[in-house]
């Protein structure tokens, strides 16, 4: 990447945790994975980060941005009206492209109004963008919100570089070619120089989609569709290890650690750290506990799990109805095991900060990521970049993103609530010397795939492109 190109982040909303005046402060705030990974780059590089404000007007016709610079970073933002909320945010991005793009497709919602809608707030922020560029940017835009964003800037007439990196999982080609857009989103891709996704597979499933929905031409890291060429890569996200590491071991005392302090000695820690979201297999892990407490009765009193599970997209049916179902299932299971001075699930229903995360991360026995499909899934390099010479067991889902390079964790199916219960027993039970073992494997894993090098090497990658 060359020293002097502004790097421009293009995301859905922007970053409101740059807003503090200090790093302590932003590290007590609650905080998503995207955030996470491209706060430390943006701070120390400097730039532009563009999205949407969060608000919603009755009507917004015009394109207003407006711009606060903090620390070398200029936040620019983006309004938008009620009627672009509900059709681009509500409904195509989250209930049809979320479902679609994790192996959903009965959650999924076709709607061609709110397809309408999703490309108009695109042609909205390339609009607002445009005004922001100069010769040399590298424009950097992220996620499943904006696939159109690249088509729409190539229309404005930028010439310069465009970068895609989607965080969630590409799905196959033939749940893909299900949307009556399918193509239309596919052909958008060919206006960015470099599009990256988190893995291989996926990576697979993407090429796979572009010959069979688009009859594109593959060739290793290029594809080639009617003229224009594409690069394609898989560059896996990070965690901010050394930020993780450092965190974990303060004696900053918060509400988190005076928790801890009351916790009985014997009494060993499950932790699961999630936003509320049907994809992430909050439902199937409590009934992987329940079968734990049925089939190991010595347990009883001896464990506890605490299931962080933030508000997510209240507004949505389908995550009012999960809310539903967890809060029912907890309530049984709390109800069947649970004794005067002892339940075995805490469901704490709020984000919590990187520094309270890291606390627990550092004090649980078992973390437990068993997502039913996720596109990377930062809570498991976190809690492995946070653990200590005595550390916790990683039990992770095989089908998130994390799973194909950190062999050591123990991988289990989540919708087998046996075989994800027997694996949790065997973390609660297993010796220090292999968790030191399985620990030291995973760390090294984390510790070379960071959020640092990942910005980095594809930055690096479109500045060649």
């Amino acid at each position: 990447m060359g020293g002097e190109a502004r790097v421009v982040v293009v995301s859905n909303r922007t970053p409101a945790v740059f807003t503090p005046s200090s790093v302590e402060e932003r590290r007590n705030l609650p905080v998503g994975g995207l955030v996470s990974c491209l706060r430390p780059f943006l701070e120390a590089q400097g730039g532009i980060w563009l999205g949407w404000d969060g608000n919603s007007d009755a009507q917004v016709d015009s394109v207003p941005t407006s711009i606060t610079d903090v620390e070398g970073i200029s936040l620019a933002s983006v309004s938008l009206s009620r009627d672009e909320v509900e059709g681009f945010y509500n409904v195509f991005a989250n209930r049809t492209l979320w479902p679609i793009f994790h192996s959903f497709p009965d959650k999924a919602t076709f709607s061609h109004d709110s397809y309408r809608v999703y490309r108009d707030v695109n042609r909205k922020y390339a609009e607002s963008l445009l005004a922001l560029l100069r010769p040399g940017d590298l424009v950097w835009v992220h996620d499943f919100h904006l696939f159109p964003l690249g088509l729409e800037l190539r229309k404005l007439g930028w010439k310069g570089k465009i970068g895609f990196f989607l965080h969630i999982p590409f799905p196959p080609s033939e749940i893909f070619g299900i949307m009556p857009w399918a193509r239309e989103l596919l052909t958008c891709l060919f206006d960015y120089d470099l599009v990256g996704l988190q893995t291989p597979k996926y990576l697979h499933d993407l090429k796979e989609s572009l010959v069979d929905g688009l009859g594109a031409v593959v060739d290793g890291d290029t594809a080639h569709y009617q003229g224009s060429t594409i690069r394609l890569r898989s560059f896996p996200v990070g965690a901010d290890v050394q930020a993780f590491r450092e965190m974990a071991q303060s004696q900053v005392g918060t509400s988190v650690s005076r928790f801890l302090d009351v916790l009985p000695k014997d009494r060993q820690l499950l932790l699961g750290v999630d936003r509320l979201d049907y994809t992430k297999g909050i439902v199937q892990r409590m009934q992987a506990i329940e079968q734990l407490l049925d089939d190991h009765p010595e347990l009883r009193g001896h464990v506890t799990l605490v299931q962080i599970s933030a508000p997510s997209r209240v507004t949505i049916p389908e995550y009012a109805r999960e809310r539903e179902r967890l809060d029912s299932l907890v309530g049984k299971i709390n109800g069947k095991f649970g004794e005067v001075h002892w339940l075995p699930i805490h469901t704490l229903h709020r984000p919590y900060s990187q520094r309270d995360l890291a606390l627990l991360y550092r004090e649980a026995d078992t973390c437990l990521v068993t997502p039913l499909r996720d596109g990377m899934n930062l809570v498991a390099k976190e809690f492995v970049a946070s653990q200590t010479s005595d550390p916790g067991v990683l039990v992770l889902s095989r089908f998130c993103g994390a799973a194909e390079s950190m062999h050591d964790a123990l991988k289990v199916n989540p919708y087998d609530f046996q075989e994800t219960a027997s694996a949790i027993y065997r973390a609660l039970t297993m010796d220090r010397p292999e968790r030191q073992r399985r620990w030291k494997a995973l760390y090294e894993d984390v510790n070379r795939h960071t959020a640092h090098d990942w910005c980095y090497s594809f930055l690096s990658a479109l500045g060649d492109a």
